[in-house]
This record gives structure tokens, sequence and C-alpha cells, in this order.
């Protein structure tokens, strides 16, 4: 399936594509609309098109600078110019940003309808050509040279300088302010592992040839580098969600970690080891998932083959105590005879985990559907397992924290606590500005302190789906309520839940619930 991206800002003709789009046969769909740049550009990064098809002159952002900041954000998109100007100056310009076609209005569906399909058949030909193993041009020993110089960094055992010596031999920039490995796990055991390692050869060339070094055939590791831990922290979200995007019909389950990031080239191989320890060990628990080292409590939710620390009987007074009395019943095990082996750092660093591994169960416990890998991992985000260990009162506050936790989730679901204060945050933030038209996801990724890529990964691991989804989902929520009490006008509606254009609300509800809001109006107001 083709998805396709239209701004314009003339009602009119953006609904005249809509209807146009919409009545083509094939494998072609609207995944969205905007009625200018700066809206597109955010909706576009949580929806992944394919083909974009954009006026010029537009508010805010004009088609030129989204042309530049999507193809930045998604070197594969295909974009389609359609414009009143046909003046050589803008038709050189937009030769020079790689736009595909270049239409001029008015626009008629027989000539619309065949600049996409040239499209979706440039598409196909373009991943032909990414699979095909004999399509590269590179010079194949300096590949190779480029590949070997990776794995010297990342194993370790050169001197910075002769890793030096060795770029400069190579004619590789590799100093940076900052550097940060990014580790895929493509897990699949059916998988053609030729097609793949061609495929991401071909979009690293694309991306300006990164260094990227599989150290394994199914573990491929990258080295990103930023001028400062802001921008590299948004370059390395891009850069996932791009290699996501493009190797999804190849492994459609990949699990991202995210190392740490260091600020000398010699720490590299230290951030990559702590890194491909990580992996490994989340790639069962959390497939699929993008997984940050600094995230140090996810290694500790693999570990749940510990012995007892606490004892059998102190799990049998836990299942009768309430949360009060939590901070008793810790100090009582600490107090005992057997207190004293909690004198070893190691020894609370395991009773942490086994009482990591007691919370899960008890929630297990009273809600079956409950997989408890998937709530030990969600239980050990909220506490630094490793930190706590190091000294006694550390080690004492969070295992009554994480007792307490357990005791009072026993009859409550469990919802994901990762990073719950965030979505918290951009929850209840959505739910009282969602009537805004001007509302997006940059907006409110900067409301709650990460980067747009930070945030659409975060939200939609977390919430399950996208954010364009999730405000869509809210504001139809709210249009189906208005339908059903009042007799309020379509346009009024509209315009309450956050769309200047009646149209397109009738459109994005068609979509969702299979019926246009007038027959759902209808249709409940006659039940009642």
């Amino acid at each position: 399936m083709y998805q396709i991206f239209v701004v314009e800002d003339e009602l009119l003709i953006r609904q005249s594509i809509r209807n146009i789009i919409e009545n083509m046969q094939g494998p072609y769909s609207l995944c969205g609309e905007a009625s200018d740049g700066e809206m597109a550009l955010s909706m576009m990064q949580d929806l992944m098109p394919d083909i974009v098809l954009t006026d010029i002159r537009m508010p805010f952002l004009d088609g030129f600078e989204l042309i530049r900041h999507a193809k930045a954000m998604m070197p594969w998109l295909k974009i389609a110019i359609i414009s009143g100007y046909g003046d050589f100056e803008s038709a050189q310009k937009a030769i020079s940003l790689g736009v595909d076609q270049y239409l001029l209005k008015p626009i008629r569906p027989p000539e619309l309808t065949k600049a996409i399909e040239d499209i979706a058949r440039r598409i196909d030909a373009d991943k032909q050509q990414r699979q095909s193993a004999g399509g590269y041009n590179d010079d194949e020993v300096q590949h190779a040279l480029r590949q070997h110089f990776m794995q010297q960094m990342l194993y370790g055992g050169l001197h910075t300088s002769t890793l030096l010596e060795k770029a400069h031999v190579l004619k590789l920039d590799v100093v940076k302010p900052c550097y940060q490995p990014v580790l895929f796990f493509f897990g699949h055991e059916e998988m053609d592992w030729r097609l793949l390692q061609n495929a991401v050869r071909s979009l690293m060339d694309r991306l300006g040839n990164p260094l990227y070094f599989f150290s394994e055939a199914s573990m491929l590791t990258v080295l990103l580098d930023g001028r400062d831990q802001d921008s590299l922290s948004e370059n390395v979200y891009q850069f996932i969600a791009i290699l996501r995007h493009e190797l999804k019909e190849i492994c459609p389950i990949i699990t991202t970690v995210v190392g740490h990031a260091v600020q000398r080239l010699s720490a590299v191989c230290q951030a990559y080891r702590t890194a491909a320890d990580l992996l490994r060990k989340v790639s069962d628990v959390s497939a699929g998932q993008v997984v940050d080292a600094s995230d140090a409590a996810q290694i500790a939710a693999q570990i749940i083959e510990l012995g007892d620390p606490f004892g059998a009987q102190f799990h049998q007074k836990l299942q009768q105590t309430a949360s009060a009395d939590v901070p008793a019943l810790v100090d009582e095990a600490l107090g005992g005879a057997d207190g004293n082996r909690f004198n070893s750092t190691l020894m609370r660093y395991y009773a942490l985990i086994d009482l990591l591994k007691m919370t899960a169960l008890l929630i297990v416990k009273s809600r079956p559907e409950l997989d408890m890998k998937d709530v030990a991992t969600q239980l050990s985000t909220e506490y630094d397992v490793m930190a706590a260990s190091g000294n006694m009162p550390a080690f004492r506050q969070a295992a009554i924290d994480l007792l307490q936790r357990s005791v009072a989730l026993r009859e409550e679901n469990l919802s994901s606590m990762k990073y719950s204060h965030v979505i918290s945050k951009a929850e209840k933030y959505v739910a009282e500005n969602y009537c805004d038209p001007n509302i997006s996801l940059i907006s409110v990724a900067k409301y709650v302190g990460l980067s747009a890529a930070h945030f659409s990964t975060v939200f939609s691991q977390t919430v399950g789906h996208s954010f364009i989804n999730y405000l869509t989902g809210m504001r139809i929520e709210r249009a189906k309520e208005l339908l059903t009490t009042t007799n309020m006008k379509l346009s009024s509606i509209a315009m309450e839940i956050g769309y200047n254009e009646p149209n397109y609300f009738s459109h994005v509800f068609r979509k969702l619930e299979g019926i246009t809001p007038k027959e759902y109006r209808i249709r409940t107001q006659g039940d009642q």
C-alpha cells in the first residue's frame, strides 16, 4: 500500500485531490492531509507516508521548506509539487530538492493519477535496486576497510591516536563533540540475511554513510554523532525511525538499544559493550521495542532466576500486609538474625531483583492476563536497582517503595510505567487542548520536554498507537458525543473539536467510523 499525504492550503483543491486519490484503482491510500507546511511536517513524522503531494505557496512553512525538512527526516519520500507557478526558478529549485513530479494547476484527474502511478513504479524500482545483490557501485575495498575500522573502534584495543591515523587514511571525519552507538537486533530466524545487509548498505549510502558494523548476522551497530547532546538525541531517534521504516518489509520486528552518549572516541568501546549486553538481555522481553541504555533497570528485569534472600516467611507475611505496614516488615527483615546478609552490595542487588520478581508475581496473580516478564520490565524502569544497591538507606527505601507499589497495584490495572510521568503530562495536555487546531506532535513534545522523534517513539510504545491516532480518536469521540446529544451544525462541531474545515472532519470521521457524521447522527438519535 502506497501511503499518500496531501498538503494544500486551498480547501476546494485539497478536496479535489482527495477525491482523485480515493477513486484510484490499486494499492493507494490517503493517510493524511494538512493546510500548511508546519502542520504537515508534524503529522508526516508520525504517519510516515511514501508519497507527498504539496503546494509551494502556503502559510507558516512553504512547500520548499517542507520538502527540505521532510526529506531530511524521511529520505525515502517521493514528492510531487502541484503549483500554480510554472516559472523556471521554482522548477529549478524543485529539481535541486529532488522533487519527482512538478504538476501545474488546475490539475486534471488523469494527470494526477498518472503522476502517482509513475511515482509508485519508481518506489518499486528503488526497492528492487536496493535489494539487488549487484546494484552497488561502491568500491568494495573501501567499504571493507570502513567496516574493519568500525570493528576495531567497537571492540577496543587500539589507542586513540592510532584510530585517528586510520581514520585519516580512510578520509573519515571522526572527531566529533559526542558519539552514541545504536544497536539493532533482527531476530527473524527465516530472514534472508544477504538481502537485509544489502538493504542496510543502500540505506547507509543514502544517509551519508554513517559508520556501521554487523557484529553478528542479526545485530547491527551504527555510530551516530552530534554537535551536542540534544541534537544527537534528535538525530538518533530520527535515524531509528528511518531505519525501521525502510526495513519493515524485510524485518517487521527490530529490537533497538540506544547506547550511552560519550564525548571521547576512546569511550565508544565501553558504550558499545554495555549496549550489546543490554540488547542480548532485552531482545526476548522487549522484542520490537526501543530501549535506552540509560534505563539501567531494564537489565534487572531479565534476572528472575535468583535465590530467595528474604526467605519464604517474608513472602507469606507480605501476602497479608497493607501498604502502611510495609516499612515495618522490611525493617523486621533487615534487623533480624539474617539481616547481616544485606551488608553485601551484591546481596542487596540480588535482593532488589528478588523483590522485583516477587512484585511481578503478585501483580500477575491478581491480573492473570498479564505476562510476568512484561510486568517485571515495566516495574524495573521505575527504579535504579544498581544505584539503590550501593548503600543500606537507599536499598531500604527502594525495597519499601517497590513493595508498596506491588501492594497498591493488587487491585488496580497495571499500566505502562516507563515514562509514565511524561505520558500522563502529555495526555492531560491533549485532553485540555485537543480542540486547538494548532496542537501537534511537535507542540506536545516541546511541552513535555522531549524531542519530537523521541516523544513519538515513547508515546507509541507506551500508549499502543501513534500520537496522531490518539489525538484523532479523542476528537472523534467528542464529535460522536456532540452528534448524539446536540443539534449543532457539522461545521460547528468540526470547529469545536479542532478541525477548521467540515469536509476534512467528515473525511476523518468516515474513515474511522465507516459512515458520515450525518449518517451517525441519524442512526444514534433515531435509537433514542
